[in-house]
């Protein structure tokens, strides 16, 4: 009787020993998955700041591409402005109706005429009008940094939908308005060709016509080509107000971003 108590007594120690060696053993594994799980938090937190850090410094390289882009859209914006008033302005002096359009606001940024337009004769302004008639600045969208946030996989990363929404709306105007090939260009060049084939006279060299409301009847042609780029000019201005308008509403959200980066 007294060896059976005793075997009793040697198995329980036995399973005692046996319980706190699991016990033990578990701990052991529950601190090396916790070792681990920490790992890997400290590992993607580390990617997510690298991914935050390469989204910063390419959010801030889009905003020196844009406001490369503002310069030649402002530029554009004004000429196209200035030439649309003007040339009203020039066929009203000389007695021509001009299309029944309503003036577009003074771009007073970049402003061709800086004074109020004129109500009666100003040579002046009309010799930047015929100068300004056969100018057609060139719009350069710089596209890199867009393109790499893309190819990189880092557009896709941006959690601010509204900022991603704004972008692509700004580069969708551009491509669609100023990547194709420009009419704009076309008609200003033959109407510059116009002026020098047939009258001898450079839009940059105004010295040649002493009389400008008398240059201007004295050829029916010359209205009708005048009257011809006043709509594109308009369209051209108010494209370029549109996506001033776009790339500037970006701008601020970038700039309200990186506080929060």
């Amino acid at each position: 009787m007294i060896k059976f108590f005793r075997r009793i007594r040697q198995q329980l120690v036995s399973q005692n020993k046996f319980s706190k060696y699991m016990l033990y053993a578990i701990g052991e594994i529950v601190l090396v998955v916790i070792g681990i799980l920490i790992a890997l938090s400290i590992n993607n937190w580390n990617e997510e700041r690298k991914v935050d850090k390469q989204i910063e410094l390419l959010l801030n390289s889009l905003v020196e591409a844009i406001n490369q882009d503002l310069d030649y859209l402002k530029g554009t914006a004004a000429v196209h402005e200035f030439r649309f008033n003007s040339l009203q302005y020039l066929l009203k002096r000389t007695g021509s109706t001009p299309l029944n359009i309503e003036p577009l606001p003074k771009y007073e940024e970049m402003a061709i005429w800086k004074e109020s337009y004129p109500d009666t004769i100003n040579r002046n302004f009309m010799e930047l009008t015929l100068r300004y008639s056969g100018e057609n600045p060139k719009i350069v969208i710089n596209k890199n940094v867009i393109d790499e946030l893309k190819n990189v996989g880092l557009f896709s990363a941006i959690t601010n939908e509204s900022l991603k929404k704004a972008i692509n709306s700004y580069y969708s105007f551009v491509d669609a308005h100023f990547q194709q090939q420009d009419w704009n260009e076309r008609l200003t060049r033959t109407w510059r060709e116009f002026l020098r084939d047939n009258f001898g006279i450079l839009v940059t060299d105004t010295s040649k016509v002493d009389d400008f409301i008398g240059f201007v009847k004295s050829n029916e042609l010359i209205l009708i080509r005048m009257k011809e780029m006043i709509s594109p000019a308009k369209y051209r201005s108010e494209n370029s107000s549109m996506a001033i308008t776009l790339a500037e509403d970006i701008l601020r959200m970038i700039n309200n971003e990186s506080k929060t980066l």
